[in-house]
């Protein structure tokens, strides 16, 4: 955790656990241990580029967090504070952290698939978080159970930035500490049912963090496993 130079002292900065701090060299520990030979590619560089991912991720949570307009008055007129700047951030961050999270959940049905039946299957049928209220083996069930509500919630803030139309007339500003807010509007409609999120930034990133590592740990514990080791 690094400490913010524009917040209070006390207040941390929070990050994905990858491993690793982000501006530390890779080294092998760091890699999740996976099939480097597959019908898919090599697993062990799919592995590594989300490790290298969330490097570049936490990195960009620090600017979100030091890029922060608290609003009162000193700091609103402080020509140095960009509010849309720091909303970018934001955005970017819980843009990527959907991408890992659709990777993850990817990368956890191959392996479940390959380490149950010995071969890979030949449709990745659970390849994003919106795949998971389908039918879902038991094991992908049990294991991404604990974080549907997180996720679900992740993927309905990510399709409003990405499809909402109305979603650029965003122009709040967490009161205390950075707050990502979107809004929605189905399928664009002035008919339709809008909807307004608000969500504790620090909570987005907690919480994928620990999906994070419940996901890396299980797939490469399934990996080990497999009935072809």
């Amino acid at each position: 955790m690094w400490k913010s130079r524009t917040l209070e002292e006390t207040t941390e900065i929070p990050q994905v656990d990858n491993g690793k701090m982000p501006w530390e060299s890779m080294n092998v520990v760091h890699f999740p241990i996976l099939p480097s030979n597959t019908p898919y590619g090599n697993m062990l560089l799919k592995g590594t580029d989300i490790v290298r991912r969330m490097d570049r991720v936490n990195k960009e949570i620090y600017r979100v967090y030091t890029s922060y307009v608290h609003p009162t008055e000193h700091d609103i007129y402080n020509r140095s504070q960009d509010l849309l700047e720091h909303q970018f951030y934001a955005e970017q961050v819980t843009y990527w952290l959907r991408k890992t999270a659709d990777e993850l959940i990817s990368l956890a049905f191959v392996i479940d698939e390959w380490s149950r039946s010995g071969s890979w299957p030949d449709v990745i049928k659970i390849d994003s978080i919106g795949s998971l209220n389908d039918k879902v083996p038991e094991r992908l069930e049990q294991l991404f159970l604990p974080h549907k509500f997180f996720l679900s919630v992740l993927n309905e803030v990510t399709n409003a930035f990405k499809h909402s139309f109305i979603n650029t007339d965003m122009t709040l500003l967490g009161p205390e500490y950075p707050v990502v807010f979107a809004l929605s509007l189905k399928r664009n409609k002035l008919t339709g049912e809008s909807k307004f999120y608000s969500i504790d930034f620090r909570d987005i990133v907690e919480h994928f963090s620990i999906f994070y590592k419940d996901s890396i740990e299980t797939v490469q514990d399934w990996s080990k496993s497999s009935t072809s080791a």
